[in-house]
């Protein structure tokens, strides 16, 4: 398949500009506006060499621009070892510049430590680079403390985030900005959780940030029951409300959607039959998806143990 041969992940849209053989040339994601995307274009075209010509180019010669070119191409393919080598390049090549790609150096380890190809130590001190950095970006540290809140979920080390938390509520604190606000209630939400260990403190705080009448907007009390399962608490009340979303959406994919997450939260309650049962009505909604079959197997397998 041409998305498996050119690297496409789940994030799309996805532009990659090749040659007449077929070889990447430059490649980018994300929506834009005609203008924004026209201009990518033409800086693309400014320079043909193909990725395999910008390493060779790059090993006989390097340059800032090639280190850059090079560490975004393997960021955007989820090449992350590779992505942190030449942003360190880049870093070097840059010094003397206002340069910084502190952010971008977190991002890449922080993937890589999710795929577990780096360990979770090796994140800690790029997400400090984050924080110290000289310029302060409220949205960099904002998405350092959320990353580390769930990366450190995935690996058990939930008692090593208080910094980054703390970090993430100091400086959403003031905005009145209704995303900031969110990102603020979710890191005191977390903060209480994972660091004061109160879980009906946290969930209070979350369903305070989801405003009056959180639980009679569909989006919002699916959103609860989401986050209530991606942090294995408060899994009985999720369950209502993911089952409350499931005929409040359009049959097919949609729907499918929401019976997955069904059926993990039954699965993490423990009732894997329900679980099994669950996801079969997702493999009817969507049979085409291939991930469903896998969560079936995944349910099933674990009642045969």
């Amino acid at each position: 398949m041409l998305s498996e041969v050119y690297k496409v992940g789940t994030t799309y849209p996805v532009f990659i500009l090749m040659n007449s053989s077929g070889e990447i040339i430059k490649r980018w994601t994300g929506y834009s506006t005609a203008t924004a995307f026209v201009g990518k274009l033409k800086s693309s075209l400014s320079d043909l060499a193909s990725i395999d010509e910008r390493l060779a180019r790059y090993k006989a010669s390097p340059t800032f621009k090639d280190a850059l070119g090079l560490a975004k191409y393997f960021t955007d393919v989820g090449e992350n070892l590779q992505a942190i080598e030449f942003y360190n390049k880049a870093k070097d090549l840059g010094k003397g510049t206002n340069v910084d790609f502190t952010y971008q150096i977190f991002m890449n380890t922080a993937n890589a430590s999710w795929k577990e190809t780096l360990p979770f130590d090796d994140v800690l001190p790029t997400a400090d680079a984050v924080l110290t950095a000289k310029r302060k970006n409220v949205s960099n540290i904002t998405k350092v403390s959320q990353i580390m809140a769930r990366l450190a979920r995935k690996r058990g080390r939930t008692d090593e985030i208080a910094k980054y938390l703390q970090a993430g509520i100091d400086v959403t604190a003031n905005s009145q900005d209704p995303k900031t606000r969110e990102s603020h209630n979710l890191a005191e939400a977390d903060f209480a959780l994972h660091i004061d260990g109160d879980e009906s403190k946290a969930v209070k705080i979350r369903k305070s940030g989801l405003g009056a009448g959180w639980d009679e907007n569909r989006d919002k009390f699916y959103a609860f029951a989401k986050w209530c399962l991606d942090r294995k608490i408060n899994l009985e009340e999720a369950e209502l409300y993911a089952r409350k979303t499931i005929n409040m959406v359009y049959p097919g994919k949609i729907r499918a959607k929401v019976l997955n997450i069904v059926a993990e939260i039954c699965f993490a309650r423990g009732k894997t039959g329900e679980a099994v049962k669950v996801i079969g009505m997702a493999i009817e909604q969507e049979p085409e998806n291939d991930f469903y079959a896998k969560q079936l197997k995944r349910f099933k397998e674990s009642v045969e143990r």
